[in-house]
């Protein structure tokens, strides 16, 4: 069965394209390369891929002259039309994060029901339903708190989900994203993003407080208060609040590295 052609804005003619996605603009670009040239570009320009919206045939029109591609497209804001829907990897790939209703995603084509872009909150990039966006509005205001913990109180219990941000699960660094948004500060998606990029990195012997973070290799909890860590965990398979001690301890037994980083985050 022959696949649809992709919708790329400006790419097809307008009276045969669903009018959601009539108004892409793509202009093309180099001739098409391999991966791992994108690769070697992406890493000399000090881009990651997570968070750079690229492919060899198509990438994001901010990527001109940076990268090559095939084809570069200006994005088009949409929104999650759903209470939640699963950012992937590929299309029918894995889930590496999730869109919550009304968040905007920044949309640079549809091909066979699947949208490919990026997180308008966090640039990171990845595939979702087509039919869970819409047209852009305001996006849903963000409660704000002084407090992380509080707020991330509100997903103790909750499902352990890769690549979960509290909408059908979560996961670790969605839940500190999650807290960090509630008090105003923006975090990237992923715990190593998130160490080079939070807070200010503590001394070892400083004594813990609430709100700090405490990472280890590939995770990343928030401190209740000097002892006890808060965090969503693959091991109890849901959100809780344990010792760190007895978490720094599992951590150790299994990669042979503890704690990697203590960070306090300053409003």
């Amino acid at each position: 069965m022959k696949k649809a052609a992709p919708f790329l804005f400006g790419d097809m003619a307008a009276q045969n394209a669903p009018p959601l996605f009539c108004r892409l603009a793509s202009f093309k670009g180099a001739a098409i390369m391999d991966a791992q040239t994108l690769a070697s570009q992406l890493a000399k320009a000090g881009l990651d891929p997570r968070m750079a919206a690229a492919r060899i045939d198509l990438a994001d029109a901010a990527l001109q002259g940076i990268i090559d591609s095939a084809r570069y497209a200006a994005p088009h804001v949409m929104a999650c039309a759903v209470a939640h829907t699963p950012l992937l990897d590929a299309a029918n790939g894995n889930q590496i994060s999730e869109l919550l209703a009304g968040e905007h995603f920044e949309l640079l084509e549809v091909a066979d029901g699947w949208a490919w872009g990026f997180c308008a909150h966090d640039h990171y990039v990845g595939y979702c339903r087509a039919d869970s966006l819409d047209e852009a509005t305001d996006p849903p205001p963000q409660k704000r708190t002084d407090d992380p913990v509080s707020f991330a109180k509100r997903f103790i219990g909750m499902d352990y989900v890769w690549g979960g941000r509290g909408g059908a699960g979560i996961d670790c660094s969605g839940l500190v994203q999650r807290a960090m948004a509630a008090i105003g500060v923006s975090a990237q998606r992923d715990s190593d993003m998130q160490c080079a990029t939070l807070g200010v990195a503590l001394p070892d012997n400083a004594a813990l407080e609430r709100g700090d973070l405490i990472f280890f290799p590939g995770h990343v909890g928030i401190m209740v208060d000097g002892e006890q860590l808060l965090h969503a965990t693959r091991y109890h398979q849901k959100t809780v609040i344990e010792p760190l001690d007895s978490v720094t301890a599992r951590v150790m037994r299994k990669h042979g590295t503890g704690i990697v980083a203590r960070k306090r985050i300053s409003l």
